[in-house]
């Protein structure tokens, strides 16, 4: 049970991280999406900042204080609004985009969160009834590797739009060798002339 808990610790830190990193990154779009939902005005200001770092700090909370008792806490009240937001775009005439992730995202706020609710409160009940076994050190360097792991996604992608883009460059630099071979060759003919 403490290997299940520890994993799915680990795990729910790292969705939380992208999602909070995603959603301070791409602000705009986390900005969009909840005016999209109808909410008033006045609350979509201080939700940019706190949705985020309500996530970040849940999954701080979970990888360097899995005893206490308010991270898991924090993971029933994002899974709760996350599935609200679902409700509230199940509402409305027009799906609304969900920035969950950031900009790339291209899926719709609707019955996934609601469906992922009982996920989310099922997490909940596992890390406080089966903490995690680490200190807070062990807690850092756990985090650690939940950040670098995180992250190799978007080194997956950098890595494929380098290889993209190599075929691109080879083409510039191949028309450019080319242009350069022209250009000498009507220098020659002008010469000959």
């Amino acid at each position: 049970m403490i290997l299940l808990s520890a994993t799915v610790t680990c795990v729910v830190a790292a969705v939380l991280i992208v999602s909070g990193v995603e959603k301070l990154r791409t602000r705009e779009a986390f900005s969009t999406t909840l005016h999209n939902l109808m909410l008033p005005a006045g609350v979509v200001p201080p939700l940019l900042f706190l949705v985020p770092a309500a996530e970040l700090a849940t999954a701080l909370g979970l990888m360097l204080a899995p005893e206490a008792m308010w991270p898991p806490v924090g993971v029933a009240i994002l899974g709760t609004a996350f599935a609200a937001a679902g409700l509230l775009s199940l509402r409305l005439d027009q799906p609304v985009v969900c920035s969950c992730f950031g900009a790339a995202t291209d899926g719709v706020l609707g019955w996934k969160q609601i469906r992922l609710l009982p996920a989310w409160l099922a997490t909940a009940i596992l890390v406080n009834q089966a903490p995690a076994p680490w200190s807070i050190s062990q807690g850092f360097q756990l985090l650690a590797l939940v950040v670098v792991g995180s992250c190799a996604p978007y080194a997956v992608k950098v890595v494929r739009s380098w290889h993209h883009d190599a075929a691109h460059r080879r083409a510039v630099e191949e028309a450019s060798g080319t242009r350069a071979d022209i250009v000498v060759g009507l220098h020659a003919i002008e010469g000959k002339r």
